[in-house]
């Protein structure tokens, strides 16, 4: 049993109780908060805590630090901290000793955001089950990641010649191209300019008009976390040429409606997101 010499020189010995609540409360409640429950000095109480192996209190708690989370997302810290202050991430401030504040999250209370807010991350780079069981969805995010997120692949000589000949041929668009060689659009446009080729491909109708439906499927498949040049892909699928859409047409038709892109991730505005969630 532990033991701490009281005011007027009388050892005080942990009880059996006493133990137990430290246990059950360490990571959960701060130091101070324990210490004053048990009437024990705060140093005391972490001195009993290292003698039963208790070891940093941020490891006991039932989910995980937002820093840890950003390592495990791949995310940098401002990110997370924009979730916070304009996504209603579901993070709370822990005190864990008298200088030490953190913010942690559950990791039920972070599956259930992540499933409503799934367009902000990456799951291409999240280890599966470094955050416990995972929910069915993410299986199918993850490779709809993956596939957005892959890596570049060095272009062939084979590409290389037939983009040339479809760009000099004026008879295709960006989305055409994209499609027969399977690059995003901003591949081909990068290419183009790295062979110092000044022939375009045929330009859009910049006043192409979007259906009710069409822009329904466009916020449907963002929110899935589907990449431009897919939605450009589906939405082509039946339509003739004159009225392809480009994935750089539909993002800019998505900022016209109030969207706001950080990279190729979505960031609304309070209002939108209330708006398409």
């Amino acid at each position: 049993m532990g033991k701490w010499v009281d005011q007027v020189g009388r050892f005080k010995i942990w009880t059996e109780e006493e133990e137990l609540y430290l246990q059950d409360h360490w990571g959960s409640k701060s130091v101070s908060l324990i210490a004053k429950h048990l009437k024990r000095p705060y140093g005391g109480v972490r001195r009993r805590a290292t003698e039963l192996g208790l070891l940093d209190p941020t490891l006991h708690y039932d989910g995980i630090t937002v820093r840890q989370l950003t390592i495990a997302l791949g995310v940098s810290g401002s990110t997370t901290k924009t979730w916070i202050q304009h996504h209603d991430f579901p993070a709370k401030q822990k005190i864990f000793s008298k200088k030490q504040r953190i913010y942690v999250v559950s990791f039920d209370d972070f599956w259930e955001w992540a499933e409503h807010h799934k367009h902000l991350i990456n799951f291409s780079k999240l280890e599966p089950l470094i955050l416990g069981k995972e929910p069915e969805w993410v299986k199918e995010k993850r490779k709809i990641d993956r596939k957005k997120f892959k890596e570049r692949r060095p272009w062939t000589k084979e590409e290389k010649k037939k983009l040339i000949s479809m760009v000099n041929s004026y008879q295709y668009t960006y989305p055409e191209i994209a499609s027969r060689l399977k690059r995003p659009e901003a591949s081909i446009k990068r290419k183009l300019l790295d062979l110092n080729i000044k022939a375009r491909p045929l330009s859009l109708d910049k006043h192409i008009k979007y259906t009710d439906e069409e822009l329904e499927q466009i916020t449907s498949m963002l929110m899935q976390g589907y990449s431009f040049n897919a939605i450009a892909d589906e939405l082509n699928k039946d339509t003739k040429r004159d009225f392809h859409k480009s994935a750089s047409g539909i993002r800019g038709k998505l900022e016209r409606m109030g969207y706001i892109f950080h990279g190729d991730m979505p960031f609304f505005k309070p209002e939108m997101e209330e708006q398409y969630a």
